[in-house]
């Protein structure tokens, strides 16, 4: 945040936005909404301006049962005064948005404002099946603050999404989108034409209706390159799930669907996925935070999952810290400057943030 070569912490709640200042994790406001009735529901970091200090947009106006109004996106521009407050402007509006990331998808090397609602506009419980969700991109215009930020919809073909991730799963060089929803897993890959192929990989949780599919999401590596793909299931779900690549060879058309494993079933609502090299070995964990408790023995917080594996079959549970953080979302980073990624948690029920540092030998 402050060029000063750390990571810092950038959290969005309800109606502040606040950075943590490393080393001391000094409170610094950025905005405070107190004063709005609706909550703010998702931020993305990137330099908006051009100006080489980062900026935020933001998705705000969260109304999880409104599918015909509110949702308001925005982005708020760092000033000479760092420490806030900073200034909003708006881009556009979007019921139940839910999701952001700036991501490079037409590989022009600046990047695009990928926004996800959680619903299709004008649907209704319990499977909001009348309208399929309207996945965005906004192009940066050459001034972001006067505008217009114009929207280009990706696909409308996914019901009830929940989170999103981009990276190159089929190692072309250009970013995909992986996508969970009621559907289950969808990989989303942009054509030369500039329209999106969809493909199904994973069957999500379709038994426990009407919550099914999945609802969390990240991309990780097996020791010896393999991909694994990491979920929530069913949507706000209670198993943790890893798919891996299929032996056979993808189909021309059609669903590709790859191995399903569940890891654990031992919790309730989880909430947050992160994939990340934790111990120096050719792996990356994975790292899964918990948001309600299960009953007194299975608590909410942290769990890490090591592969034990080239093939993503067998797995290895940490449970850290039960019953401390019910965790909202987390991520990896080296906060410390010692070359080992720590993780951060943050849990809104139980208003903290921790830092669980990496002290592994």
């Amino acid at each position: 945040m402050n060029a000063d070569k750390r990571l810092d912490i950038v959290i969005v709640d309800s109606k502040r936005i606040v950075w943590l200042e490393n080393p001391n994790w000094k409170e610094h406001l950025l905005t405070d909404d107190s004063k709005n009735r609706f909550d703010n529901v998702c931020f993305a970091p990137y330099d908006i301006d051009g100006d080489g200090d980062l900026d935020f947009a933001v998705g705000a106006d969260w109304q999880f049962r409104n599918t015909t109004s509110g949702g308001t996106i925005q982005w708020i521009q760092q000033g000479s005064n760092k420490t806030g407050p900073w200034k909003y402007h708006p881009i556009g509006l979007e019921p139940t948005v839910h999701r952001m990331q700036f991501a490079d998808l037409d590989q022009d090397g600046r990047s695009e404002l990928i926004v996800a609602p959680l619903k299709g506009r004008s649907t209704s419980d319990p499977k909001y099946a009348e309208h399929g969700v309207r996945i965005l991109s906004y192009k940066i215009p050459k001034d972001p603050v006067k505008g217009p930020w114009q929207a280009e919809v990706i696909t409308e073909a996914l019901h009830v999404t929940h989170n999103f991730w981009p990276t190159d799963l089929n190692q072309d060089g250009n970013l995909d989108l992986l996508f969970v929803s009621f559907e289950g897993v969808t990989l989303l890959e942009r054509q030369k034409s500039g329209q999106w192929r969809k493909t199904r990989i994973g069957t999500g949780n379709q038994t426990s209706a009407p919550y099914i599919g999945a609802s969390e999401i990240k991309h990780g590596k097996l020791a010896g390159g393999g991909d694994y793909i990491a979920t929530i299931e069913p949507w706000h779900g209670n198993q943790v799930v890893v798919y891996t690549r299929p032996e056979q060879t993808r189909p021309a058309t059609g669903d590709w669907l790859w191995d399903r494993h569940v890891l654990d079933q031992d919790l309730k609502w989880g909430h947050a996925v992160w994939c990340a090299n934790l111990d120096d070995d050719e792996a990356q964990e994975l790292i899964i935070g918990v948001r309600d408790d299960k009953d007194k023995q299975w608590r909410r917080g942290l769990r890490i999952y090591d592969p034990q594996d080239n093939h993503g079959k067998q797995w290895k549970r940490s449970i850290i810290d039960p019953g401390s953080v019910a965790i909202e979302d987390l991520a990896a980073g080296d906060l410390d400057g010692d070359g080992k990624r720590d993780i951060v948690a943050v849990g809104r029920q139980t208003h903290n943030v921790k830092i669980y540092w990496n002290e592994t030998k």
